[in-house]
């Protein structure tokens, strides 16, 4: 992550939480397993369930055959030792020691590693696996900042409270999650109830719902809310109708609470803790300070520019305002589009309208005519994890003349000046000078 993004996110909860005696228990994912069996295998092969876990033979990714990397005149060499993942490189004072991996942080496509330390801190290595296939240029270890140098007398070295797990990273990789930093002793006593992203963490703690769902039945058709604390029901019963004429879907009914989507922004967007706590409580705001649209986060008309995942960029998309939700694209237990390529979009664009030369003006089946390339384009972070802009926006070069923003049109049309995108676009789309998004 960059030094910016690590800075913000270690605003710490300025204040208490709620008192977990006056609320629902955690009860763990294995409770939902007898009731819920097709969304908890969806979940089992997700990036959720594999955001951290122990450091296993079946959880490690990474060479651990005494493969060497070097880095900023250090060799890091990682190897086994007694059935342990072992890891020797430089520490905080810049001596070769020996440290045991503890545990695994993110699956796909960057894999990280996990020390721990004696006062409750876990450190994230700073040098992590790729884990795409080798075809695509993985199957090897880099640094997350490979031209810094990075040392141990840097702020960003993975001793330093910049790579701390507990402070940093935590709060999004597990579930119910309590820091329990000790500034009396200077330690961590860091809690949870699961290691990785489990059904709690979108859904808040199951107690009250287990209970509700061992009722007899009368009982529970009487009950509201089925003893959850989240019900994330937004898409029930409703329906996207297509309107032939505009090529454009419909809600059957508003969107009014938006819902879901704040429980998602808690880890997929860009912000500091306020207030421990938020998976009891699906309000965003009361929480979390969301970065804001500022320059250095996103360009001038509010692409994504730094790391700032994907709430920030959605919320301001015509789909956002629509009443679109994330889950009405991805499928919230497997983390899976809800339909492959195009056919997601087509869900809600009728492709006689939009999969057409004469909307996209490219040859079918190219780069060009894929509706992310164009609408979605990607920013990649972390050396080799491509994400995608969520605002959903008209590719503008004729801003990019003007501002000196990105445009869709001259990341794949790397050998034309903007001059010869901005007239292209202009040919094509007489009318899209009139059209929103031109704040910038």
């Amino acid at each position: 992550m960059p030094r910016q993004l690590l800075i913000l996110l270690a605003i710490g909860p300025l204040a208490g939480s709620i008192q977990a005696s006056e609320l629902p228990e955690f009860t763990g994912s294995d409770a939902c397993r007898g009731c819920h069996r097709d969304q908890f295998e969806a979940w089992q092969g997700s990036h959720h369930r594999q955001a951290m876990q122990p450091a296993t033979d079946a959880t490690v990714l990474g060479d651990f055959t005494d493969a060497e990397f070097n880095y900023a005149g250090v060799t890091t060499r990682f190897f086994r030792h007694e059935g342990r993942f072992m890891v020797r490189t430089d520490d905080a004072t810049g001596a070769l020691q020996d440290f045991a991996i503890s545990h695994t942080f993110g699956v796909y496509p960057v894999q990280q590693y996990l020390v721990a330390f004696p006062d409750g801190r876990y450190q994230a290595l700073g040098i992590a696996w790729d884990s795409r296939p080798a075809d695509q240029g993985g199957q090897r270890w880099f640094h997350l900042y490979p031209g810094e140098a990075v040392d141990h007398e840097d702020e960003l070295h993975w001793t330093g409270a910049l790579q701390n797990w507990n402070f940093m990273c935590a709060d999004c990789h597990s579930t119910n999650l309590q820091k329990n930093y000790r500034s009396a002793s200077d330690r961590f006593e860091t809690t949870w109830s699961e290691i990785s992203v489990g059904c709690e963490a979108c859904h808040g703690p199951g107690s009250n719902h287990v209970a509700w769902a061992t009722r007899p039945a009368a009982e529970r058709a009487g009950a509201t809310g089925r003893g959850l604390a989240f019900l994330l029901d937004e898409r029930a019963g409703v329906q996207w109708a297509m309107n032939a004429e505009t090529g454009n879907a419909r809600r059957s009914r508003p969107n009014a609470h938006r819902r879901e989507i704040e429980v998602c922004a808690s880890c997929h967007s860009r912000r500091g803790i306020i207030r421990e706590g938020a998976a009891r409580e699906a309000s965003f705001l009361d929480h979390y300070l969301p970065a804001l649209l500022t320059e250095g986060l996103y360009h001038a008309d509010g692409q994504i520019r730094d790391e700032v995942y994907v709430w920030g960029s959605f919320v301001q998309s015509r789909m956002h305002a629509a009443g679109v939700t994330c889950s009405d694209c991805h499928d919230p237990h497997s983390q899976q589009l809800r339909a492959p390529g195009d056919a997601v979009c087509a869900q809600c664009h009728l492709p006689a309208t939009y999969a057409t030369a004469t909307h996209h003006h490219h040859p079918p089946s190219s780069a060009g005519a894929r509706c992310v390339n164009c609408h979605m384009p990607e920013t990649t972070y972390m050396v080799v994890d491509p994400r995608r802009d969520h605002s959903m926006r008209i590719p503008r070069p004729d801003h990019s003349l003007r501002e000196g923003t990105p445009n869709a049109c001259s990341r794949c049309h790397t050998e034309q000046p903007v001059q010869w995108a901005a007239e292209r676009f202009a040919a094509w789309y007489p009318q899209a000078r009139a059209l929103y998004q031109a704040w910038g």
